[in-house]
């Protein structure tokens, strides 16, 4: 998936570039003056700290472990590169307001898709996916897609899914990591269709743009992609 997005998006940017595109600044992009910056291992070593913490802590903390895995990757950032930071304020508004939005957006969709689960027309959809033909696993990866997709989270279309489709093929003796797999992959299809909170939040708070401009490379690689993904995945755990 990794490199399959990758080469999709240099061939988009050298066809762009063969039809004489270019880079376009605006009034409001920030400026970065000559200043000394930090080496790359700096920039590496909290992402390895996130890591290591969340594996070593994750039996004991469950949950949990990740806040204390993503504090201490911030802490050690700041630790190593604090020589560096200019406007430490303006930055941790700027954390803080996207925090605040990125919460907002997922709690939106979770409570929809809560609301959504106490409908008949859900209870009609579980019946209908853990019913259809063919692989367990064909099923799983289409329930959660559909219903990542209404919802427009991943989590929240795993989190709605998982607890009713789950026990059904647990039951009938699907391996449970085949399940997570496939059913981890294919949340994240079509979860990010146009109306996804963060996409709208990406292309239209961050950068600025239309969804009609910069919309169709974000679904190649977070929409088609991945759903190339779970489909070779499904192949695979069918095959081997």
């Amino acid at each position: 998936m990794a490199i399959v997005g990758y080469c999709w998006l240099m061939k988009m940017i050298k066809t762009a570039m063969a039809k004489g595109e270019i880079f376009e600044g605006r009034d409001a992009d920030p400026v970065v003056g000559d200043k000394a910056l930090p080496h790359p291992l700096m920039g590496i070593l909290p992402l390895l700290v996130v890591l290591l913490l969340s594996y070593l802590l994750h039996d004991s903390m469950q949950q949990a472990a990740l806040i204390v895995a993503l504090t201490g990757g911030v802490s050690t950032l700041y630790l190593l590169n604090r020589k560096f930071l200019t406007s430490l304020g303006q930055t941790l508004d700027q954390g803080a307001t996207g925090a605040l939005i990125a919460i907002g957006n997922t709690a939106a969709v979770v409570g929809f898709g809560s609301v959504a689960k106490l409908t008949p027309a859900f209870a009609a959809v579980v019946e209908t996916m853990t019913h259809l033909p063919g692989s367990e696993l064909i099923g799983a990866a289409v329930a959660v897609s559909v219903i990542a997709g209404l919802t427009g989270s991943a989590s929240g279309g795993q989190a709605i899914a998982l607890p009713e489709i789950a026990p059904v093929y647990l039951e009938r003796g699907v391996d449970a990591e085949q399940l997570h797999r496939v059913v981890a992959i294919s949340s994240g299809a079509l979860d990010s269709l146009p109306h996804n909170g963060y996409v709208v939040t990406t292309i239209r708070a961050i950068c600025g743009e239309s969804h009609q401009n910069a919309y169709w490379p974000v679904a190649a690689v977070t929409v088609v992609v991945p759903t190339l993904g779970v489909m070779l995945a499904i192949l695979l755990f069918q095959w081997l």
